[in-house]
């Protein structure tokens, strides 16, 4: 369970260029027959990616197409619940299914991670602890893997938040996480394709500390200059609002809407 992360080089092989998101939860903590909790499958080349894993993911990953064994690596943007109960059940399964998991798996996050992972072990014993499992906490910085480069940056929601910018064969896509507005966040999304930001409330609520409203996610994306805009982590007023079509007018770039299992070519 030690962190053992295995750093690749580039070689000279040709690979075509793909990446593919599923939304596989787009909305709250909040039980909404429309939107499940936070998480998102990115598959590459040679790689599935899983970013959180809110409740309800593993099996969600099934109806998008995807075997749960063949996620290759998990990243949280923070940890609260609707971010990481998944957890539980996705390492309960990889360790109990018939098919066994024929590689490793790498799990990362914040300072923090650790602890956090040892207390659902002190709770769920060898249960959720599969062969060929790392538990790796990152701070801010880049990682070279394989087929893609990874960039975290903290954000501003708890102490453990953090936005990730994935960079595969000319591809980039940014998860915002939770977060409240962040010149860290423009930086990272800097010309992404694909900017997959949280909005949690309209702009004629009260402003909600640590998450962005309508107005916030377009100055980001203005300010960032990101070709695709991805909204998510979508409470039930959000719906009732309609607040796509605020962005949409503050916004140049293409606005999607997240709903539950879509998938969009990046």
């Amino acid at each position: 369970m030690s962190c053992e992360l295995r750093i690749y080089s580039k070689n000279s092989q040709l690979f075509v260029n793909e990446m593919k998101l599923y939304v596989l939860g787009s909305g709250t903590c909040v039980p909404y027959d429309r939107r499940g909790s936070s998480g998102y499958a990115i598959k590459l080349q040679k790689t599935t990616i899983l970013l959180d894993c809110g409740n309800g993911i593993t099996w969600k990953l099934g109806k998008v197409g995807i075997d749960y064994l063949e996620v290759d690596y998990i990243f949280l943007s923070h940890f609260h619940p609707d971010h990481t109960s998944d957890l539980i059940p996705f390492l309960f399964a990889t360790k109990h299914t018939q098919s066994k998991r024929k590689k490793p798996l790498h799990i990362f996050g914040a300072k923090g991670l650790m602890k956090f992972f040892s207390a659902l072990k002190e709770a769920y014993r060898e249960w959720i602890v599969p062969p060929e499992l790392s538990i790796c906490e990152i701070e801010e910085g880049i990682l070279e893997f394989d087929d893609y480069k990874l960039t975290a940056k903290k954000t501003v929601h708890t102490e453990s938040s953090q936005a990730y910018r994935i960079d595969s064969e000319g591809k980039s896509l940014v998860y915002s996480g939770d977060t409240d507005y962040s010149e860290s966040l423009i930086e990272l999304a800097r010309n992404t394709d694909a900017l997959v930001i949280e909005c949690s409330a309209p702009d004629e609520k009260s402003k909600i500390k640590g998450h962005l409203a309508p107005n916030e996610v377009a100055q980001i994306a203005n300010q960032s200059m990101a070709r695709k805009v991805i909204i998510t982590h979508l409470y039930p007023i959000c719906d009732e609002s309609n607040i796509v079509s605020s962005i949409r007018e503050q916004v140049e770039a293409d606005v999607i809407i997240a709903e539950d299992l879509m998938a969009i070519e990046i």
